[in-house]
């Protein structure tokens, strides 16, 4: 029996390491660039339904890009789910934050929602850490990994080529400063996954608490934008931008 368990061991083993092999790599590869042009070829013929089947196997299979997102937010809005439409078209942005075209549709499909986002006060913080909103989370990782590269480097050489007091401690502060803004912005950034959602129903009614006989405490329409504080069962607590918070059904929101 022992024999007969090592021998199953090594063949499992085997088959895994022949199917992860960089040739099997880029079948996948293949497949998925395939699956990405048909998915193209239906949108521009106008069967949206076809081609978004046909998108959705990719984040199914583990792969994910911002064309890709983008491309199924353009399929939904056609289709007149708007909600969906600004799900993708934010789960885009996290990947391809400066893409154009993207920005502007996103804006255009904001403007067809029945009632805009709750408008929120701007910390100076946020003014002065807006600039990185223009980056990926990976972008602002390379970032903030190159910036804590140039302080040790600095300090090294620091200890070999003499700097006046003045000019090292001035350099110094301002990349150290630089540094601690990008780390708690990507810390913000990070910490929002899996937590930002959008409404996809087209209207939800968001109670005190997590009955369907609770007392209604506001209405939240398709595409609005919210946060999930806590998940009950088939409810979830969320919190608009403007920090009310209430209690919905999950299954009005998708997480971003």
């Amino acid at each position: 029996n022992q024999i007969f368990l090592c021998m199953t061991a090594a063949i499992l083993f085997s088959l895994i390491l022949i199917t992860d092999t960089p040739a099997a790599r880029q079948d996948k590869k293949s497949d998925a660039g395939y699956i990405f042009y048909k998915g193209n070829a239906l949108y521009e013929q106008g069967n949206y339904d076809e081609a978004i089947s046909e998108y959705l196997k990719l984040p199914e299979e583990g792969m994910e890009s911002g064309n890709l997102y983008y491309n199924l937010g353009n399929c939904y809005f056609k289709k007149g789910e708007v909600g969906k439409a600004i799900l993708n078209y934010e789960r885009a942005k996290r990947l391809i934050p400066r893409d154009g075209d993207l920005k502007s549709n996103y804006i255009f499909a904001l403007s067809q929602l029945k009632i805009q986002s709750a408008e929120t006060s701007v910390s100076w913080y946020q003014k002065a850490t807006g600039i990185f909103n223009i980056m990926s989370i990976d972008e602002l990782t390379l970032l903030l990994s190159a910036i804590f590269t140039v302080i040790l480097l600095f300090l090294i050489v620091r200890l070999y080529i003499p700097f006046s007091n003045r000019s090292f401690y001035a350099s110094l502060s301002c990349l150290i400063i630089i540094f601690v803004f990008t780390a708690v912005s990507l810390f913000n950034r990070a910490s929002l996954i899996d937590k930002e959602a959008v409404v996809i129903a087209e209207s939800t009614e968001a109670r005190f608490e997590p009955f369907k006989k609770a007392t209604i405490h506001f209405t939240l329409h398709e595409g609005t934008k919210l946060y999930v504080v806590q998940s009950k069962k088939v409810w979830s607590k969320i919190k608009r931008l403007d920090g009310k918070t209430g209690w919905i059904r999950t299954e009005a929101i998708e997480k971003i």
